[in-house]
């Protein structure tokens, strides 16, 4: 018997990037069917949304999310502005997820008073839901804000790990372990990410770009400046296309308790045995990440 299930994402763009694939794995699994809702802010962090919360039931016209919603069966996609009140109040969800913003992520006094005013309204108007944690991720190894911080990206997974590990046990909430499956993925590529001096990303002339194989966080790209000059994009922090692929087979084994390995939704963007690789990253968290006990 399949699983119709229904999500709703109070998040920002350690989230939505799990929309890329997940309602295509979905679909790969006979009779089961996902209706997924992103409420979006970039970087928006667990303060912001409850500040986010407050204005707008003061004024519904207050609409600064962009939502997106998938639907697995047509794999089509509508995006519309919005709020978190309105979802909360005017749907039913199986689930809503949660999570800090990345930046905050190590950092459990920046989770409250927040999480508890949020969860709060979001038992109050969604009882029948579930509240699951997704736990974000560490950054690239050549992120600045790692070095401005005096740490490596094991570290900083550490900490947020830590972090996610107390909302979890002040409610008993599942966690969807993103944040692990990225680790795992690291340690066990064959290739490892060999960070480099900054200073070389001056000499480079397009389109040269440094080395970045090794990572599911990252990546690099040229675009024009506003001289109309060509510049290297550097992101450090964000999944790319193999670390969304890993996201959403993830978060495909999490909600239908199905073994990622199985999955067979294939991409032009991924090579079949690197896609089985991030597949068997995905089955190793779900199987080795240990949960708090409600």
């Amino acid at each position: 018997m399949g699983k119709n299930i229904r999500v709703l994402m109070i998040g920002n763009s350690f989230s939505i990037c799990v929309g890329k694939f997940l309602p295509q794995m979905v679909q790969s699994f006979p009779g089961n069917q996902l209706e997924l809702t992103s409420c979006f802010i970039g970087g928006c962090s667990l303060e912001t949304h409850w500040n986010n919360f407050l204005e707008a039931e003061k004024n519904g016209d207050f609409k600064p999310y962009r939502i997106t919603i998938w639907d697995s069966t047509t794999l089509e996609e509508s995006q519309f502005e919005g709020n978190v009140n309105e979802r909360l109040k005017l749907e039913k969800y199986d689930i809503v997820t949660i999570q800090q913003a990345s930046r905050y992520s190590v950092d459990y006094a920046t989770y409250q008073p927040f999480a508890d005013d949020l969860i709060s309204q979001i038992k109050k108007y969604q009882p029948q839901a579930e509240i699951v944690i997704q736990q974000t991720w560490s950054y690239r190894a050549d992120a600045p804000f790692l070095r401005e911080n005096d740490m490596d990206n094991t570290t900083m997974y550490q900490q947020l790990e830590a972090a996610y590990y107390s909302l979890a046990e002040d409610y008993g909430f599942r966690i969807i372990p993103t944040g692990y499956a990225v680790q795992l993925s690291r340690e066990k590529s064959e290739y490892k990410f060999q960070n480099y001096d900054w200073a070389m990303l001056d000499t480079l002339r397009w389109p040269d770009l440094p080395p970045q194989a090794g990572d599911v966080a990252g990546k690099f790209r040229w675009h024009k400046d506003a001289d109309g000059e060509m510049v290297i994009y550097r992101d450090t922090n964000h999944l790319n296309v193999r670390g969304e692929y890993l996201q959403a087979a993830l978060w495909c084994g999490f909600l239908y308790d199905v073994d990622p390995e199985q999955i067979t939704c294939d991409t032009q963007e991924i090579g079949n045995c690197d896609a089985a690789f991030l597949r068997k990253c995905a089955a190793e968290a779900l199987k080795n990440f240990k949960q708090i006990k409600a």
